[in-house]
């Protein structure tokens, strides 16, 4: 359970991390996701209490092509960084997770249009938000 945890609590620094640059600047460098990719896919590994490669890799394909199809449908007004750590949500949770995951942010993101009035918003916070919340209620479900 603890090595659960550590790769997790990493997840949740790069998360505020480019979750920050995301309000900050509107933008986060590539550059991130070029690192965090094989980072995340090789501490998962032999980190998880049930090793498998399919599952981060299914998760990764189902937050890619999810993301995809909507940054393609809304005409990009979904960023190409959401795109890309939607994916690296699935890679660290798996899909059914993501699916948890996303939901949360969507209900967060839309819960704060209301209030605030905005009409655009950085996206990712709210994705970390839900990513973060997601690991470690996982964590301790399957713990």
């Amino acid at each position: 359970m603890i090595p659960g945890i550590l790769w997790k609590l990493l997840f949740a620094l790069f998360s505020a991390a480019i979750a920050a640059a995301d309000i900050k600047t509107g933008k986060v460098p590539r550059l991130a996701f070029v690192f965090a990719f094989p980072v995340f896919f090789i501490l998962r590994i032999p980190l998880d209490e049930r090793p498998s490669y399919w599952e981060p890799l299914a998760g990764c394909l189902a937050g890619l092509c999810v993301f995809l199809l909507v940054f393609l449908i809304s005409r990009r007004k979904l960023g190409l960084a959401d795109v890309w750590y939607a994916a690296l949500i699935g890679l660290v949770l798996g899909p059914l997770w993501w699916y948890a995951a996303i939901g949360g942010a969507c209900v967060a993101g839309i819960i704060y249009i209301l209030i605030s009035g905005q009409r655009r918003i950085p996206f990712i916070p709210f994705m970390a938000l839900g990513g973060i919340v997601v690991s470690f209620v996982a964590e301790l479900l399957d713990s």
